[in-house]
């Protein structure tokens, strides 16, 4: 690679040097035709090269996309050979030693290659640009163009595909040399020839424009092309941003996928190093896992340049792992002067220190399962989006872990209850006690798994509860409106959650109903302060009428408040700010109630959006959303009044609505008093109702 640079260089400089000579006076001549128009002109078209070389995109992690040709392309005809090749070769190796300079900054660059890269600019741009000139004499084209005709515009279109094509040659020498394939070789050049072909039309219209806008409407071309380049770079930068968020989420998705596998301790230690290595620099990954038995660390998965290390084990101490678990915070250093001057080492002492170093804790139900440990050799590797990153992923690795763990207890109870089986089956009775005793062990195991998947959606929703508050004047109104979302959809899918284990514990005839007497109008009550406490944030006024006559109700108290919480929200949801929700509550007779025995009714009115006929009767289906509600930007998970209804109907009552599109709607619920049904009434009521939930 150093040679390619040398020898490209060298004989670019010397051919700069002979096609000088032998053209000694030709800058003279240009710059006699031009005028007082010379200078300028020469410094515009030096700077607006510069600019649009600093300003250059990534193809590769080695080769860059540029519009500095388009910018010699107009040069060339203006200025000739020699002064556009000198021109040239200048404006690109300043940007280029500005680059050097940078990567020279940062620990492990080459200064050789470095200035290697500089010397070879004199043959990436100095052929080309010699050749394309001496291409658009051939055609028949005289610097400097002082007339605008087609015959004109067409040489300067020539000439610039002449100068990409000379351009592409020579980089493809120089791809060689970096080891790119054969087959890559070509279509890197033909990507750089269609990146370049659509700013050729600009170099041509500058061009032949000049004759009748001079210098100054030549700069302000210059400046719209910079300008154009600028908001091109942001856009490619916001897409990048993009592609990195949608790797970021992938790992995220990818770890959860194998939590939910239930894979091994180290098959489930390389999905996050695997996952990690898609968005972090992993040269030296470690899963230290905390022993408070012996207090120590242990290192089970350690990856040092791709290299898996042996497992080993540290003493809990001062190292920067131990005070990351001690600490039970993350802990980013961005150099090595950071750790200096927070007093802690390394704990690998005796191998060259790394700059960047970041650490995570490993935390599962409040507990500390370990540390996830990543560092670089450069200098602010790390950012505080890779905090955030590694933060989540170490929690479901944690969760995940403590999951197994908890696995391999059960199952270790189960190997050694089918041994006393096999051993003591002469007393089959207590040998059937014990296996219903471990049946009921694991069902109970079981719905704490299942409470268990709502722990990191609670985390989720909390700790972005705590960004909402605490960070809205550091971020971007853009980024903040992320955090906004990633709460809203979060509190939704645990809302989704709760309805679905509801839903299924119908289904699967195994809800709960606990009938008892109670307080109607303080339970009434109590749901009217929290749900006015809620419609005040959309303006919405709620007005409570409570029956003189009611007293006490003997019911399922918590089925009832959430029937009524269901109903209340959505009159809420679907009405517009500044409207009234009434909520009435009546004791019938049994005379006019429609369940034939003393009932009680709560009417819940709504001035909102309203329901049309068509959909009336599919609104208590499960998951069904009406038009309406779509339309009206309203999320929902389309349970809430198939749960309500599931409920009353299992508490004896019946529920019915009346609504008009755009003119509101009015739920009524009728109970009876004294809902408590024998054993064999319950039954029936439940079975009922799953029986509708399955049809």
């Amino acid at each position: 690679m150093l040679a390619v640079f040398a020898s490209q260089g060298t004989l670019g400089l010397l051919l700069l040097i002979v096609m000088t000579l032998r053209r000694a006076g030709e800058p003279a001549a240009i710059a006699a035709s031009l005028g007082s128009a010379f200078v300028p002109l020469l410094l515009i078209l030096f700077f607006f090269t510069l600019s649009i070389a600093l300003l250059k995109f990534s193809l590769t992690d080695v080769v860059f996309v540029t519009f500095a040709l388009t910018a010699l392309a107009m040069a060339i005809p203006l200025l000739g050979l020699v002064i556009s090749a000198w021109l040239g070769v200048a404006a690109v190796i300043i940007a280029r030693i500005y680059v050097a300079v940078q990567a020279l900054r940062r620990k492990g660059a080459d200064p050789a290659v470095e200035y290697a890269k500089v010397w070879g600019l004199f043959g990436t741009y100095g052929i080309p640009i010699t050749i394309a000139s001496l291409a658009y004499e051939w055609m028949g084209g005289r610097p400097p163009v002082l007339e605008a005709s087609f015959a004109a515009a067409g040489r300067v279109a020539l000439c610039g595909i002449v100068l990409q094509l000379t351009n592409g040659l020579v980089m493809a020498n120089v791809e060689r040399a970096y080891g790119y394939a054969a087959r890559t070789i070509p279509i890197l050049f033909l990507v750089d020839l269609l990146v370049f072909l659509p700013t050729l039309p600009f170099a041509v219209l500058v061009t032949i424009s000049y004759p009748s806008l001079r210098w100054p409407g030549l700069l302000g071309w210059c400046l719209v092309g910079v300008l154009i380049n600028v908001m091109a770079r942001k856009l490619a930068g916001e897409r990048s941003a993009s592609h990195n968020l949608v790797r970021r989420l992938s790992s995220l998705t990818n770890v959860g996928r194998t939590i939910a596998l239930n894979v091994s301790t180290s098959d489930l230690m390389l999905a996050v190093y695997d996952a990690c290595k898609e968005v972090v620099d992993v040269s030296f990954f470690t899963i230290a896992l905390l022993d408070e038995t012996a207090n120590e660390l242990r290192l089970e998965y350690d990856v040092r340049d791709g290299v898996v290390q042996p497992k080993t084990k540290i003493p809990i101490g001062a190292g920067l792992t131990s005070y990351v678990v001690l600490q039970r915070q993350p802990l980013l250093l961005r150099t090595a002067a950071e750790e200096r001057r927070m007093g802690l080492t390394a704990v690998m002492a005796e191998e060259e220190p790394t700059e960047s170093w970041l650490g995570v804790p490993m935390i599962a139900r409040n507990h500390v399962v370990g540390a996830i440990i990543v560092q670089s050799y450069q200098k602010n590797q790390f950012t505080r989006d890779d905090v955030v990153l590694l933060t989540a992923i170490a929690n479901q690795a944690a969760i995940a872990l403590a999951n197994a763990r908890l696995y391999q207890d059960l199952e270790g109870l189960t190997l050694a209850l089918e041994q006393r089986v096999a051993d003591r089956t002469s007393e089959l009775r207590e040998t059937n006690v014990r296996l219903v005793a471990a049946d009921r062990s694991k069902s109970q195991f079981l719905a704490n798994m299942s409470h268990e998947l709502r722990t990191p959606l609670n985390s989720i929703i909390g700790f972005s509860a705590i960004l909402l508050r605490t960070a809205k004047g550091s971020l971007e109104p853009r980024f903040y409106r992320f955090l906004e979302n990633i709460n809203t959809a979060g509190s939704y899918l645990l809302n989704l959650i709760n309805d679905i284990l509801d839903l299924s514990k119908i289904e699967a005839g195994k809800l709960r109903v606990n009938f008892e007497t109670f307080d109607l109008r303080e339970t009434v009550t109590s749901v009217e302060r929290v749900m006015k406490g809620a419609a005040a944030e959309s303006q919405i006024t709620i007005v409570t009428s409570i029956d003189p006559q009611i007293s006490t109700a003997c019911l399922d108290e918590s089925r009832l408040k959430q029937i009524l919480f269901n109903l209340l929200s959505n009159a809420v949801k679907f009405s517009p700010a500044g409207s009234i929700v009434t909520l009435t509550v009546h004791r019938e007779a049994a005379s006019v109630s429609p369940l034939k025995r003393e009932s009680v009714s709560f009417v819940v009115s709504d001035k909102g959006i309203g329901i049309s006929e068509s959909e009336i009767n599919k609104i208590f289906d499960h998951f069904h959303q009406t038009d309406e509600g779509r339309k009206f930007g309203k999320q929902g998970t389309g349970l809430g009044l198939s749960l309500a209804k599931s409920f009353v109907e299992i508490l004896g009552g019946r529920i019915e609505v009346v609504s008009q599109r755009g003119a509101g709607s009015t739920f009524t619920v009728h109970l009876p008093l004294d809902g408590s049904p024998d054993s064999e009434r319950r039954t029936e009521l439940v079975e009922r109702v799953r029986g509708s939930l399955r049809s």
